[in-house]
């Protein structure tokens, strides 16, 4: 899956909230086999309606998963969508670390983001 420009405000948005990096975090280290919100909210130190938020907030961005078994939902990572979001954002910094080859004139520069509407990163 591509992540085009205009997502990545919904991007950073989602992952500049510390509870949802820590929910990240948690996930994607989890020992255990399975969490719910319950074990979340108390990992966390929040409330469960709180965590049910952050989770819908990341699953939008189909970085958490779920799983329905019975009448209980175990979430995970998206570790696949994870590792896209941790390439882009990286492309992205390596691009802003390379030297400017226009003099500043950033209207005739390949990599300028403003001039690739819908392209991928």
């Amino acid at each position: 899956m591509r992540i085009v420009i205009e997502d990545l405000p919904q991007i950073f948005k989602a992952l500049g909230d510390p509870t949802r990096l820590k929910l990240l975090r948690l996930l994607m280290f989890n020992n255990e086999d399975k969490l719910k919100v319950i074990d979340l909210a108390e990992k966390l130190g929040i409330s469960q309606p709180a965590i049910t938020q952050h989770i819908n907030i990341l699953k939008e961005l189909d970085l958490i998963k779920s799983n329905r078994e019975q009448n209980r939902i175990y979430y995970y990572i998206n570790k696949i969508r994870y590792t896209s979001y941790q390439k882009a954002l990286n492309s992205i910094l390596e691009m802003s670390s390379m030297k400017c080859n226009f003099d500043g004139k950033c209207s005739e520069c390949p990599n300028n983001l403003q001039n690739k509407q819908k392209t991928s990163v």
